[in-house]
């Protein structure tokens, strides 16, 4: 006979567990979340559809096993109760059928605790397949709804709408002061370091030093191209006068 799997109460309660968790609930509004949220929608109902489908094929190949074993199981009772009621002369002497069937009953005692351990576990898994189909139904009804909401989102789309990007419900808040601050050099900064003056920042001190030091080598250079150049000096109040004398004014 083929081992068959045990059907405890513990393994039905896992299985009713584990379909209670294929759950996905549709949004009011899709288009406020934008496109990435119906995706993952798609993609979740598709990897649940599949869960369960596993679910389902476990559950009929038990199903399958409990089912032969009952038929055999069956067979091989009737046959012994039919052989007690034959050539036992106990059983023979009871006074009616059901006398007969009841002391045939004691006598396999194991054969029919065998027998009614299949049913009960053959009743169990005939319960869950029937709620696994049902869950595959509901599963399968949400794809299509969400594939009417795609439908829906397009012709929104084409009357002038646009997606949004909402943040979905339960979705954690950025927190903006967890963010170190970042030190920007101003443009008063800026004009105080060409002015030549010290500027105090306290962040970035090491950009701020090279900054100097190249300031510093530039104004060295600048300073002896300067002095290189003759420069004419300007002319006097006395120069101008006579220079106007010369133009008759």
């Amino acid at each position: 006979m083929t081992e068959m799997p045990e059907i405890t109460q513990d393994k039905v309660d896992s299985v009713f567990g584990q379909l209670a968790k294929m759950e996905i609930q549709l949004d009011e509004n899709p288009l406020a979340f934008g496109p990435r949220r119906l995706n993952e929608k798609i993609s979740h109902a598709r990897g649940m559809l599949t869960d369960c489908e596993g679910i389902f094929l476990q559950i009929s190949h038990h199903l399958q096993k409990y089912r032969s074993a009952h038929r055999a199981a069956s067979v091989a009772l009737d046959l012994e109760k039919k052989n007690l009621f034959a050539n036992d002369p106990e059983v023979r002497a009871g006074r009616n059928y059901n006398d007969r069937d009841a002391m045939a009953s004691m006598k396999l005692k194991e054969e029919v605790e065998f027998l009614a351990g299949i049913q009960s576990g053959l009743d169990d898994l005939e319960t869950l397949l029937t709620v696994i189909k049902a869950k595959r139904s509901d599963l399968k009804d949400i794809q299509g709804r969400i594939r009417d909401q795609i439908k829906l989102c397009q012709e929104e789309i084409g009357l002038g709408a646009r997606w949004g990007s909402r943040l979905p419900p339960g979705s954690p808040q950025p927190n903006l002061d967890s963010e170190p601050p970042t030190e920007n050099t101003t443009l008063r900064d800026l004009q105080d370091l060409f002015s030549g003056e010290v500027v105090s920042v306290v962040e970035n001190t090491e950009s701020h030093d090279s900054l100097e030091a190249a300031f510093s080598t530039d104004s060295t250079e600048s300073d002896a191209f300067l002095d290189g150049i003759d420069v004419e000096p300007r002319k006097s109040v006395q120069d101008l006068d006579d220079l106007l004398k010369d133009f008759d004014l």
